[in-house]
Order: C-alpha cells, then structure tokens, then sequence
C-alpha cells in the first residue's frame, strides 16, 4: 500500500468526502407477498400480543424477536391502510 505525499491526502479525503455525499439514495423496503400472508396469520392468531408472536414456535419457526414482529406488523398494516385509500 502506497503512502499519500504531503498534499496528496487532502485531496484523498476530498475525493472521500466527495463519493459520500453522492450515495445512491435509499430505497424504502417492501414486504413480500409471503411476509405479507405470516404477519397476517400472526395477527389473525395473536391479534395484539407480541410476546406470544414470538414464542409460537410453529408460525414463527425462526423465532424473530417481539421488536422486530412489531416492526413488520407495523409495515404490514400500513401498506393495508396505504391499499385500502388506493381504492
């Protein structure tokens, strides 16, 4: 590996600083249709309890945590409520 000359680093660091401010923008994640029908027997089975999402051992066989249940009922019921003013 090459040691930048005196002069040359402020310029590496431009360079940085530069490709940084032009990430690509972030795209919001979509649920698949197949999360979509889990969350869905979840909610159906569980209705509010998170704790009890989490522990079934037979709709959530990779045992995701409360808080991250939460996040995608969340989702989940948004994009119902997003379908639901399309129509």
């Amino acid at each position: 590996m090459r040691v930048p000359v005196e002069g040359e680093q402020g310029t590496v660091i431009k360079e940085l600083v530069r490709q940084a401010e032009n990430a690509a923008p972030k795209r919001k994640r979509k649920q698949s249709q197949r999360e979509e029908e889990w969350v869905q027997r979840l909610v159906e089975k569980w209705g509010e309890d998170l704790g009890g999402m989490a522990r079934d051992r037979k709709l959530n066989p990779m045992q995701q945590s409360e808080g991250d249940i939460g996040r995608r009922v969340r989702a989940w019921r948004e994009g119902k409520r997003r379908a639901m003013e399309e129509v």
